[in-house]
């Protein structure tokens, strides 16, 4: 095995138990955090949505941002879309020049607003995407989370 690769996948699972130290915060109200690594949304105490980010601050922000559209608010989004019957049908572009659909991707983006985050700190972009994928898996948020490329 490549011993790069090797390293990075035994810091996962101590990285995880670092994540899971880290204080739950809220998205809009954001004290100082790193500015890149792993974002892990909660409704409650239940992880539900990774994402990773070399902006954190603003990646964060925007998904729950009242002026973010479904290029930034993914998440929201996807909330969206799982929501409405039909939606899944329907391009991406479609359902955002909807005005119907419009107000439940609004009422979504508030839900995400409300919920809290969790960060942790990991600059090596290998390490941050390994890591991403790892914390999916490791907290169950495949429900909402995928890999599908564009």
């Amino acid at each position: 095995m490549n011993a790069e690769f090797d390293r990075c996948i035994r810091e996962l699972p101590k990285l995880m138990e670092q994540l899971r130290k880290e204080p739950l915060l809220p998205p809009n109200d954001l004290p100082s955090i790193p500015s890149q690594g792993i974002y892990v949304f909660y409704e409650d105490t239940t992880p539900i949505y990774v994402g990773r980010s070399n902006n954190m601050r603003r990646r964060i922000k925007e998904h729950c941002a009242a002026s973010s559209t479904h290029h930034s608010a993914t998440f929201a989004f996807k909330l969206a879309k799982m929501q409405e019957k039909g939606a899944v049908k329907r391009t991406d572009n479609a359902l955002a020049q909807d005005p119907a659909f419009a107000n439940t991707f609004a009422q979504k983006r508030q839900t995400v607003s409300k919920m809290c985050v969790r960060v942790i700190e990991i600059n090596d972009q290998i390490t941050q995407y390994l890591f991403e994928a790892y914390a999916v898996l490791e907290l169950g948020t495949t429900e909402y989370n995928d890999f599908w490329t564009h």
